[in-house]
């Protein structure tokens, strides 16, 4: 029982890590589908 405050933080520390990572890997997604749309926009305009 003596080290339930550091068992505490650290899972606080790794569940805040997987939290930031998500967020990361979301932002990086909406980037690339943005991209990709600007890309379908691109050819779908040179076509006519």
């Amino acid at each position: 029982m003596q080290f339930l405050g550091y068992m505490a933080a650290a899972y606080s520390i790794i569940w805040a890590a997987i939290l930031l990572y998500f967020l990361n890997m979301s932002k990086r997604e909406r980037a690339i589908w943005t991209e990709l749309q600007e890309l379908r926009d691109s050819i779908s305009h040179q076509d006519d």
